[in-house]
């Protein structure tokens, strides 16, 4: 049963299928089908699957609306909709749907897949979950392989991983397990290449995920590069939340899922090695990579100390404060005795007329640097 038709467009015509009847193929193409078994069954040419699926999987997202309108040309959510939530999906006047909402048809197609043309066609695809910095890709098995985005799993060498696939689940972030053995989800290349490994020695019963790169058991921590991280204290080791400092909506945002630093009671990882000289117990982060434990100042992109800054006053201007930009761009930091670029200190006469507006919306400072040269100014 092909579902198949065509839609004018500039006097010509661009094939349309019904947008569960793409995520069923996709599914299965993803799941080891190929192009050859697949695409005869929506009538489609191996370019059109690959226009047409630029356009539709950005359907639940803000991505692609300009290759969605040049495809359909120009209709508006509504009637993109209209051509493809039949036949199995309705509009109903009451329901001011937009394209974002379609999410839940992807959702409940990775249940059941067998639809449309692919309501008899008995190929095992068996979705496990989304990738979690991915949405686009999933890990799906077919009773014998687990794949991700379309591809059974591999080492770094690129050997295949043996996994089983019936048990095989996700622990949280990148950190997945099935009745044998705990993994972990590997990156590398400037391109980021996927890779799995197992964590050797993981606990199966206490193993839990702190976030996406760093996870526990009752015995250790380890890190997502594979790298294992023998803490003395491992029911203490946690993450250490990343401080975004939002300038255009003035919020501050602490983000724990995508943070590279944690502590225990006895050190600070950064990317998962020991953070030199770091006490884990006042340790905190200050925006745009700067760090305090409350004694030493560092800037953790360069795991360097900001020899001789003073942490007690080391400040990262934040929203609804003036915003104070280095000449060769990025932010300015200061503390009571000199402003920073990176993690070098400046001359404070240099950079008075650029902090003015800072210290002007400050009157509980006093005494600082900047307030010491308006003083000789006067």
């Amino acid at each position: 049963m092909k579902e198949r038709f065509e839609h004018p467009v500039d006097g010509g015509t661009v094939p349309v299928i019904p947008y569960d009847t793409f995520e069923a193929a996709n599914l299965f193409l993803s799941t080891g089908g190929t192009e050859e078994e697949v695409l005869p069954l929506l009538d489609l040419t191996s370019a059109q699957w690959q226009r047409l699926r630029e356009v539709y999987r950005w359907f639940p997202y803000t991505y692609g609306e300009t290759e969605r309108r040049n495809y359909f040309a120009g209709l508006d959510d509504i009637g993109i909709l209209q051509l493809v939530l039949p036949p199995r999906w309705r509009l109903r006047p009451e329901d001011n749907l937009t394209l974002r909402s379609t999410w839940h048809i992807r959702e409940a197609v990775r249940r059941n897949p067998y639809i449309g043309p692919f309501a008899d066609c008995g190929w095992p695809a068996i979705y496990i979950s989304v990738h979690p910095e991915a949405t686009l890709c999933c890990y799906t098995h077919d009773g014998r392989t687990v794949y991700f985005n379309g591809r059974p799993l591999v080492d770094r060498k690129g050997n295949a991983l043996e996994v089983d696939a019936e048990t095989f689940a996700p622990v949280g972030g990148r950190w997945l397990r099935d009745k044998n053995s705990i993994y972990g989800q590997g990156e590398f290349g400037p391109k980021p290449t996927s890779y799995w490994y197992v964590v050797q020695g993981a606990d199966h019963i206490t193993f839990e995920a702190l976030n996406l790169r760093y996870a526990r058991d009752k015995e250790r921590a380890y890190y997502i590069t594979n790298k294992t991280i023998r803490t003395k204290s491992p029911d203490s080791f946690e993450v250490v939340p990343v401080l975004r400092l939002n300038y255009r909506d003035n919020t501050c945002e602490y983000l724990h899922d995508i943070s590279v630093t944690a502590r225990d009671r006895e050190a600070v990882y950064f990317y998962g090695t020991r953070l030199k000289r770091a006490r884990p117990e006042n340790f905190r982060e200050l925006g745009h990579d700067y760090a305090t434990d409350g004694v030493t100042v560092w800037l953790l992109d360069q795991k360097k100390v900001i020899e001789g800054a003073d942490a007690a006053t080391f400040t990262v201007p934040g929203p609804g404060e003036p915003s104070v930009r280095r000449r060769r761009g990025g932010h300015g930091v200061t503390d009571r005795y000199r402003p920073y670029a990176g993690a070098e200190p400046c001359d404070p006469q240099d950079y008075f007329e650029e902090w003015r507006p800072f210290f002007e919306t400050k009157p509980d400072l006093n005494d600082w640097w900047w307030h010491r040269l308006a003083g000789s100014k006067k």
